[in-house]
């Protein structure tokens, strides 16, 4: 098998102007003849080769090709000789049908303007198209579109432009607006120019405005990109008296830490390059130029140019005439010329924190009551006790993480139990979540000390092995209560009683008694919290049973023996109530020497 050598053709044809059929377009000196077509280009050779080719099949064209190849050298009769030119040639002829057939669909309505280049993968990079359209010319005033597109650095950009030029005396001036758009990347950018032109001589000036924001970046890892704020001025001379002789000047200034004026090789504070160029023009169909390119530091670049500028329609003789230069740089001859811009989107580029984290709530969905959830967003939860959560952290970090911690207080120095967290199970992504089980509720005497005690502002700690330490934003967790309190009672003899009684009876004979409390339950109806533990209640008021002894408000069973014909409250008349706030017992004289206790079954809402 033969084996295959790489080879990058670069077939550059840059500048390739077609005028619109038609359109203004000066060839000659003379002003009345300033709207004519150029004349006829073609040499003699040329013609006669088009002519001994016109009729050719392709496998024709295509053996003449080898055998002329194969006569320059024994050496090319090699099998990877053969291939690298069957590569080549076929590569040529792609490029040049392609580049000819956009050329002669769109040169009919405008300019336009390519340049292409096919690598041995298919690759277009390095090729550009222009497509200028000018959409009213009445001499005076010219309204244009402008539309680019470019494949360079293994990115496709787009621009797209409005442009209006007036004539004012012997100049012409002009502004234009442009949206730019990285079709590989995303990224978007909004460019404002303005022209001032006139014979052998142009100005114009281009501000360019980030219109996307950070994105992660392709070029470097742990680094984000979006397009540079900068601007430029431009000049283009030629002159007069000898016009086939031109010159240019370019200032440009881009802002950013790490600017890639001059590749992502060579990241700069703040860039700023001036270009200067000569070019060389013998002919209207060619010209040849070199640029030397300086700027920050000791940035600087230098390419030599070579540029074919072919007008479809026009007769070859016109464009290799030297006459025709002149009119070529004249104001009416440069009328419909492209915009002079940076179509290329510059990117800047930062560091992204080699350590971030960021926290988000969000209820469980597996929760047994669901209305327990009251509200329910990233920054936020409010919920009732032993409801459900899970808390979610999305971290970013480029060395290893070896501390992570958490931080849950409130205003009342309550500290909130938070789950376990281990460094070393941490990964990179939003793949991190926690479960959590809200606490119990806490009473206090006013609504802003309840508010206090069941309020937590949480937020995690990351350390990595460089010492690096970030917090994450904070996340906010309120406890809200919906418990019902209840005032029981029971006989001494129902120890082990579980459904408590709002009524109970015993003998008046100082043994036999009965036991009063206060029942705490949630929402739910539980007794316990989440850890299950007894709910307790120290801010409710006590209600007075015996001279001696209070009604303690834990939930405690306290067990008092009824004293004979004595009320449970001695300090009331007989059948009277014994209350605390929203809660009562009375105690009811009957037959046979009993006594009835009954309470009130709940109590209002705290």
């Amino acid at each position: 098998m033969v084996r295959r050598i790489r080879i990058l053709v670069l077939l550059l044809v840059s500048g390739v102007s077609v005028a619109a059929s038609g359109a203004d377009n000066p060839v000659s000196a003379n002003n009345d003849e300033s709207h004519s077509s150029l004349p006829d280009l073609a040499s003699e050779s040329a013609k006669k080769e088009e002519q001994e080719n016109k009729g050719k099949t392709f496998k024709e064209r295509g053996a003449d090709y080898f055998i002329n190849s194969a006569t320059q050298g024994f050496d090319n009769l090699t099998p990877q000789a053969l291939e690298s030119q069957a590569r080549g040639y076929i590569q040529g002829q792609v490029t040049s049908s392609a580049q000819s057939y956009l050329e002669g669909m769109l040169s009919p309505y405008g300019k336009v303007r390519t340049s292409l280049s096919i690598g041995e993968g298919g690759d277009l990079d390095g090729s550009s198209l222009d497509y200028f359209i000018p959409w009213y010319d009445n001499q005076s005033t010219l309204f244009f579109s402008q539309i680019s597109a470019q494949r360079k650095e293994d990115r496709t950009i787009g621009n797209v432009g409005l442009g209006v030029r007036q004539n004012v005396g012997n100049w012409l001036l002009g502004g234009n607006a442009f949206y730019d758009y990285d079709f590989t990347r995303g990224h978007r950018r909004l460019g404002l120019g303005t022209e001032a032109w006139t014979g052998y001589l142009k100005f114009s000036g281009n501000y360019y405005h980030p219109l996307s924001d950070w994105k992660d970046s392709k070029d470097f890892d742990f680094y984000e990109e979006r397009p540079a704020r900068g601007w430029d001025i431009r000049m283009e001379s030629w002159l007069p008296f000898y016009p086939q002789l031109g010159a240019k000047l370019i200032y440009e200034q881009y802002y950013g830490d790490e600017v890639a004026l001059f590749g992502t090789d060579n990241l700069q504070k703040d860039p700023h390059a001036v270009t200067v160029g000569l070019n060389y023009t013998p002919v209207p169909l060619v010209t040849v130029g070199t640029d030397y390119k300086a700027g920050t530091g000791d940035s600087n670049d230098f390419s030599v140019n070579a540029t074919v500028n072919y007008q479809i329609g026009t007769p070859l003789a016109a464009q290799l005439d030297p006459e025709n230069v002149k009119i070529q740089h004249s104001l009416m001859g440069s009328r419909t010329d492209f915009v002079d811009r940076n179509n290329f989107i510059i990117l800047e580029y930062r560091e992204k924190d080699p350590l971030d984290v960021t926290l988000w709530l969000k209820a469980d969905a597996t929760n047994e009551h669901p209305e327990c959830v009251i509200e329910d967003t990233p920054e936020a939860a409010v919920g009732l006790e032993k409801c459900k959560w899970t808390v979610n952290a999305l971290i970013n970090h480029h060395y290893k993480i070896i501390s992570a911690s958490w931080q849950a207080k409130n205003n009342a120095a309550r500290t909130l139990v938070m789950p376990v967290v281990k460094a070393n199970a941490l990964t990179e992504g939003n793949n991190n979540s926690w479960n959590l089980v809200l606490p119990a509720w806490v009473n206090a005497d006013t609504e802003e000390q309840r508010t206090a005690l069941n309020t937590w502002k949480v937020r995690m700690t990351l350390e990595d092995e460089k010492g690096n330490k970030q917090n994450s934003g904070v996340v906010e967790i309120t406890v809200q209560q919906d418990r019902k309190i209840e005032l029981i009672v029971d006989n001494i003899a129902d120890t082990d009683r579980s459904d408590h009684s709002h009524e109970a009876s015993a003998l008046a004979d100082g043994e036999d008694g009965v036991v009063m409390d206060l029942l705490i339950t949630d929402s739910f109806g539980d007794s316990t919290d989440r850890n299950g533990n007894e709910l307790v209640d120290d801010a409710m008021p006590t209600a007075t049973i015996r001279k001696t002894t209070k009604l303690g408000v834990a939930s405690i069973l306290r067990w008092r023996k009824m004293p004979a014909a004595r009320d449970l409250c001695p300090r009331l008349p007989i059948s009277s109530r014994c209350t605390t706030p929203g809660l009562a017992a009375q105690s009811i004289p009957s037959r046979a020497g009993r006594w009835t206790v009954k309470t009130t079954r709940t109590a209002p809402p705290i």
